[in-house]
């Protein structure tokens, strides 16, 4: 069977695909990426793009229900819908790219009393002799301080000792993973010895490189989750996995590459070689935790929400397929329950939260909102499904936070005014512009308690530069942010009456999950000290318009603050002290886990949580 030609435009890229190819496919043979939520499914209708020429399959029922009668004449279609039969040529509209996604990668690590696990000594041994006939290894072991027993040794290291051992008059430098012997070099080195902190989300990946012998981060790189092509959410991710042939290798591949592009590009960054990385520190939720590891994921995604393994755990770099040196580890930090994860452990080890005098909450929010509540005694915590829409999906114009990017709505001289990242025109908006544009909605009485926007009648009440950008009716009502001339898309950006929808059910889910916690711990939103949000949603979005839309429990404004990607902070506090690992396993084993789908009062408390304040 012949192939054919696909061209993409206007990046000029051209690939050689067999007939029947989705045009999705085709474009990430060709090294491009679409943004693609929904996994392709034809569910979230974001990955538009434009036959130029060639023949294309019909349009699929997804299809006709995601575009316009307009669209469709205009040779608009959904790539992971459209199949290529002939030579084609496809334009990729700007609000189609999987363009850079502004990443969190700042953190705030405690200080803490540096006691790694990786440790290189210098040490001087004593030559061998007649009388005792101490073997070489036991000699090490003495140096080292060890007069009882020896250090583990591994095979490659018991190899080279007696040559090492005598090279240099008995100076050696001996790297120790713990207490196993991993390398010896004769004489005194000056190689570094660096060990990497990695923070595995769902959207993205943020690797940390340490030098073990300072403390000091050296470097920093992060990336999108390459799994995004096969979902925005979990959910997708885990069907994916359990349904499609060799899924669960798929996703492993696919975050095990970005895993080991950020290994390369922060060792290039702080020119460290490779070989000198001897640990990784690893957080991440439930799920992101069992595809980077390659468990299988259908038991925690289905009642009872099991998983393989939940306590902290250490495995070989080389097995994992980890492009540190060979003989290093990788720590995974441990598991809370259900699919509160290791990155929930991390937010409790570098917010100390359970050091508070006075009950705490801290909220990640994310896909998969965790939720953890320091009752002064007690720590309780589950897990609330958000849904993927504050990264952008399910909203008709949501992206993720990129150039162009609605990220900041406010009201000046009687009009919404919208700030975009980069200064750019805007293509679309995030979930901190979402959050905000919903807030300001509310203040100037556009949207009701309910969440319906208002009507033609209503709307003559609103000051006229207001009452203008509303447009539509019933459930196609929907508020310009953007105009045409404003935007860098033909349509301008819009918040449509089903998007209002989509943010009532992912705050609801946020906030009924805080407010059962409280309902636990019997106590109420007043007596909270602080509301700390993690994560990159949580830092870059307006306290007051998380208040406003009911996201939060009610507290003062000053009580609700970022404290950055703290998930990642705790990774690097695992990396610079054992002593840390064994507090985020006590932590985690303290940590009371509360299954939401098990409880009456869950469904009465999202139902009203969905209203707006």
């Amino acid at each position: 069977m012949g192939h054919v030609q696909v061209e993409f435009q206007p990046q000029g890229v051209r690939v050689t695909v067999p007939p029947g190819t989705s045009v999705s496919d085709a474009a990430i043979a060709a090294g491009l990426e679409l943004y693609m939520p929904c996994g392709g499914e034809g569910r979230c209708g974001k990955c538009k793009v434009v036959c130029r020429n060639g023949k294309c399959s019909d349009p699929t029922g997804a299809e006709l229900e995601a575009l316009s009668a307009q669209e469709l004449q205009a040779g608009f279609r959904l790539a992971c819908q459209t199949k290529i039969s002939e030579d084609a040529v496809i334009q990729i509209p700007l609000s189609s790219r999987l363009r850079g996604k502004r990443i969190l990668e700042e953190i705030s690590a405690r200080p803490v009393e540096l006691a790694p696990n990786v440790r290189r000594v210098t040490l001087v041994v004593d030559p061998p002799n007649l009388e005792t006939q101490n073997d070489d290894l036991h000699r090490v072991a003495q140096a080292l301080g060890w007069y009882e027993g020896a250090p583990e040794v591994v095979l490659r290291a018991a190899r080279a000792l007696p040559e090492a051992v005598r090279a240099a008059d008995g100076a050696l430098t001996v790297t120790l993973l713990g207490d196993k012997i991993v390398e010896v070099q004769a004489g005194r080195t000056e190689r570094g010895v660096y060990g990497l902190a990695l923070d595995v989300g769902t959207t993205t990946v943020v690797g940390y490189l340490v030098d073990l012998a300072t403390g000091k981060r050296v470097a920093t790189a992060s990336a999108l989750n390459r799994q995004h092509q096969f979902g925005a959410d979990l959910v997708s991710r885990v069907e994916f996995s359990n349904e499609e042939p060799h899924g669960k290798n798929r996703l492993r591949r696919a975050v095990l590459e970005v895993v080991n592009e950020i290994v390369v590009e922060a060792a290039r960054l702080a020119g460290v070689a490779l070989n000198d990385i001897y640990e990784v520190t690893v957080v991440g939720n439930a799920c992101m935790h069992h595809m980077l590891l390659g468990l299988d994921t259908r038991h925690i995604a289905a009642t009872p929400y099991v998983a393989v393994m939940r306590q902290a755990a250490c495995f070989s770099s080389r097995e994992l397929g980890i492009r540190i040196n060979p003989r290093g580890s990788v720590y995974v930090l441990p598991l809370v329950a259900g699919w509160v994860g290791a990155d929930t452990v991390g937010v409790m080890m570098a917010s100390r939260l359970c050091d508070a005098e006075q009950p705490t909450m801290a909220i990640d929010l994310g896909t998969n909102g965790e939720i953890v509540l320091w009752t002064g005694e007690r720590l309780l915590a589950c897990s609330a499904a958000a849904g993927p829409a504050f990264e952008g999906a399910q909203i008709k114009q949501g992206m993720r936070a990129a150039e162009g990017a609605i990220e900041h709505v406010e009201v000046e001289g009687g009009d919404v005014v919208c700030h975009t990242i980069a200064g750019a025109k805007a293509v679309g908006i995030c979930g901190s512009g979402l959050l905000d544009a919903v807030a300001q909605l509310l203040e100037l009485g556009v949207l009701e308690q309910s969440g319906r926007l208002d009507d033609e009648a209503k709307a003559q009440k609103l000051p006229p530069q207001v009452a203008k950008r509303l447009r539509g009716e019933g459930p196609r009502r929907e508020f310009v942010l953007a105009w045409p001339e404003e935007s860098a898309v033909d349509s301008g950006v819009v918040l449509t009456q089903a998007d209002i929808r989509q943010v009532q059910l992912a705050k609801g889910a946020i906030r009924a999950g805080a407010e059962v916690l409280l309902a636990e711990a019997g106590l109420t939103a007043g007596q909270l000290s602080a509301i700390l949000l993690a994560g990159a949603f949580g830092s870059y979005i307006n306290p007051a318009s998380a208040l406003r839309v009911g996201l939060v429990p009610e507290v003062p404004v000053e009580a609700v603050r970022g404290i950055g990607n703290a998930a990642g902070a705790g990774a690097v506090l695992a990396l610079l002290s054992v002593e840390e690992r064994q507090y985020a396993q006590e932590i985690a084993r303290r940590t009371a886990h509360l299954e939401l789908s098990t409880r009456a009062d869950f469904q009465e408390l999202f139902m009203e949580a969905m209203m707006f304040p």
